[in-house]
């Protein structure tokens, strides 16, 4: 068992390696007439081969339990009886009684004794994964207790003027589900906590370097994530690593997934904007891409694009 699991894994790394490159070449010479939705969307074609551990032609399964096997029961036509047939020169199987044993008492027979047998090569390498997905799953749990602890400290509710406008961006984009909105005092950038509840992270000043438009932008640009349910991809992605830990697919493609994302989302946020409130939203992303850029070279420990990301910027 050990070993096709691992064998499986195996197999599963070299696909999901082939696939990213195909869809990377696929990126590159199709660049000009593919929208941005359909290059994250390629994304997920290596994302499935990640997440079905089975092939069509195998049928193997990642877990597989034992059947229980029913003995072959041969018939013998009605009103015919079976005779047992016996071969004269088979030796007999049962126990002959000792000739010189006393009365009344009985033959002990020596068993032989069975001794513990040492792991093999194949259980050793299973145990490792079992704990390097241990690793990973711990690493991504503990930032986000991190995070969590991080907002409670830190963070704080907007005022009315901020609330009410966030209101109206929700309600333009028929959004009725409660996501929480925090300013925090030390982020560059809004943001959305990759959460099964995420809450929308926005940056204090804010609220004093930008007017009202490119607040609401901003807003639009987060709850667009949440709309999106990219936040659950992220979420996906970090059991997928923690699976997957030894392929080098689920490190790298996440950088490149995330990009594509980012655009994807920026798509649907200027899809039905004039062409001033496009050019406005442009200069906006611009400028906290900038800031952002600037923080992620200066200081360690960020909400930034990493390998393991707590929010979707």
């Amino acid at each position: 068992m050990p070993k096709e699991i691992l064998t499986r894994l195996l197999e599963i790394t070299v696909y999901s390696a082939v696939l990213m490159l195909a869809v990377l070449l696929v990126r590159l010479l199709l660049r000009r007439w593919l929208s941005p939705a359909l290059k994250y969307a390629l994304w997920f074609i290596v994302l499935l081969r990640l997440l079905v551990p089975v092939t069509l032609e195998s049928g193997f399964h990642l877990i597989s339990l034992p059947q229980n096997q029913t003995p072959t029961v041969a018939l013998q036509p009605v009103g015919t009886t079976a005779e047992p047939i016996v071969d004269a020169a088979a030796p007999s199987t049962e126990p002959e009684p000792a000739a010189d044993a006393p009365a009344g008492m009985q033959t002990i027979t020596d068993t032989p004794h069975v001794s513990a047998q040492p792991l093999s090569l194949w259980q050793w390498l299973l145990i490792a994964w079992a704990a390097g997905c241990a690793l990973v799953l711990a690493a991504h749990l503990t930032l986000s207790l991190q995070l969590n602890r991080r907002i409670k400290q830190l963070g704080c509710p907007p005022g009315e003027r901020t609330q009410t406008l966030y209101r109206e961006v929700k309600q333009g984009m028929r959004i009725r589900a409660d996501v929480p909105i925090v300013l925090m005092a030390d982020i560059k950038s809004p943001a959305l906590t990759v959460q099964l509840r995420p809450k929308l992270l926005l940056p204090d000043r804010l609220l004093y370097a930008a007017d009202r438009e490119h607040m609401a932008f901003a807003m639009a640009h987060e709850l667009m994530h949440y709309r999106r349910r990219d936040y659950l991809v992220c979420l996906l992605i970090s059991l997928l690593r923690a699976v997957y830990w030894f392929n080098p697919v689920v490190w790298i493609m996440p950088r490149i997934l995330r990009l594509d994302m980012e655009s994807a989302c920026d798509a649907m946020v200027v899809k039905s904007m004039s062409r001033e409130q496009k050019l406005s939203y442009v200069n906006l992303l611009l400028a906290l891409a900038e800031e952002t850029s600037a923080k992620e070279i200066t200081e360690e420990g960020d909400f930034t694009h990493e390998t393991i990301q707590p929010v979707v910027n």
